[in-house]
């Protein structure tokens, strides 16, 4: 096949030819890019390669860059970066500080914060998914294992590999870690490599019936929103600051291409994680009644289906006096308030999305008239659906104004 053409940009006078390395399909790579390209406005004396999808398969048509910043590419890419260009920075963990500068996530502190969020929701069993990913599995690892083990407890270390992209398409790696999740003591707390893996496992979850967060709650790392909500449930994951991460890596390299040598002890920036972005893959419920939580899971599952709290007793072996005063003491609301609660809770996550219509978002939430849907709206959140999406559109835009404020901020303070 022939290679696809690259269009290289025009030189210009003054101005440096930098690559950026990085898959901007993912979040990872976008806030890379986008931290680059902050720094790169900021000097306006770079001319960045924008082509990033051809840049990385069609290596021999590569442009002779000044400088180069990559992170989660090939070690084939990695190495032809090195054997091509000077001056070269890293934004991976797995790339060793004496080859090039790195800026990287904080992976054992990442590991730490999984650890300690998981201990907040009270369980006493732990795992984690994705350790052969090399350096960073291994740190990832080594902080969740350090802290849980300082409250008294272990980790079970999956021994099936995290899922090749192959892999991740074929299920061929399914039944073992099916096998892996069912012998594992329940509930359990799992953090996984990343949100890729973490999407992997909750689907093995699904496929064998093992509720998600009642007996496997799941967090992943990076809060790629896209494929957290994309999973079922929504996944909880580690928020990074890999905007941040590109914004230093573009200073350093322009510290390399004015000619600085940096010191050793300015080769590796590890950045801490931000926080816990929580989801429903691990927003528990303590109860011990298995016919209980039975009910819980179906509702949630089920209630934009539409269900009936008469579908609930068809899949629990209860009856419905049993039912509703197990709900009443344990929960404060009835089967029939719990699935109304699921119906708007997703009603909300949908308003946002300004291309479906308020009858749309009413059919999919389970209501069969919208007038059902705005008055169990306005009994759940003291305000009427449309109300809900112009004050959702008004925040949004005042927190644009508060992010490009907040942003100009940071700029100043990287400058200085």
């Amino acid at each position: 096949m022939p290679q696809a053409r690259i269009s290289i940009p025009a030189a210009t006078s003054g101005r440096l030819l930098v690559g950026v390395l990085v898959d901007g399909t993912t979040k990872y790579g976008r806030s890379i890019l986008r931290g680059v390209t902050h720094y790169a406005n900021l000097q306006r004396h770079w001319v960045l390669f924008k082509d990033l999808a051809d840049l990385l398969h069609a290596q021999p048509q590569w442009p002779m860059f000044d400088g180069i910043i990559y992170g989660g590419v090939s070690v084939e890419t990695v190495d032809r970066c090195h054997s091509m260009c000077p001056h070269v920075v890293s934004c991976s963990g797995s790339t060793s500080p004496d080859r090039s500068p790195v800026v990287a996530l904080d992976s054992h502190a990442t590991g730490m914060q999984a650890a300690k969020h998981l201990l907040d929701c009270r369980l006493r069993h732990f795992a984690f998914f994705g350790s052969n990913h090399g350096i960073i599995g291994e740190a990832r690892l080594a902080g969740f294992r350090a802290t849980l083990h300082e409250h008294g407890h272990d980790v079970f270390e999956c021994p099936i590999l995290a899922p090749s992209a192959s892999e991740w398409m074929s299920h061929t790696h399914r039944p073992m870690l099916i096998d892996w999740l069912r012998a594992l003591p329940k509930p359990i707390g799992i953090l996984c490599y990343d949100d890729v893996v973490a999407h992997d496992l909750a689907e093995a979850c699904m496929e064998a019936d093992i509720g998600v967060p009642e007996a496997v709650a799941i967090v992943g790392v990076n809060n790629d929103d896209l494929m957290c909500e994309s999973a079922w449930p929504p996944l909880t994951s580690i928020e990074t600051d890999h905007n941040r991460m590109g914004y230093h890596a573009a200073k350093l390299l322009d510290r390399l291409l004015s000619g600085d040598e940096i010191p050793s002890d300015e080769r590796l920036t590890l950045l801490p994680p931000l926080g816990v972005v929580k989801r429903q893959s691990t927003d528990l419920l303590h109860l011990e009644d298995a016919n209980l939580l039975a009910a819980i899971r179906f509702i949630r599952e089920h209630a934009c289906n539409p269900c009936s709290v008469w579908d609930v007793l068809d899949a629990v072996p209860v009856n419905r006096r049993w039912l509703e005063r197990q709900f009443l003491s344990k929960l404060g609301r009835t089967p029939h308030d719990e699935i109304r609660r699921v119906r708007i809770e997703s009603a909300q996550r949908l308003l946002p999305q300004m291309d479906l219509s308020l009858a749309q978002i009413a059919a999919r939430c389970g209501f069969d008239e919208i007038k059902g849907f705005y008055m169990a709206f306005r009994t759940v959140t003291g305000t009427t659906p449309a109300a809900y999406r112009r004050a959702g559109a008004s925040e949004g835009m005042s927190q644009n104004v508060r992010k490009r404020s907040q942003t100009d901020k940071v700029r100043q303070a990287f400058v200085s």
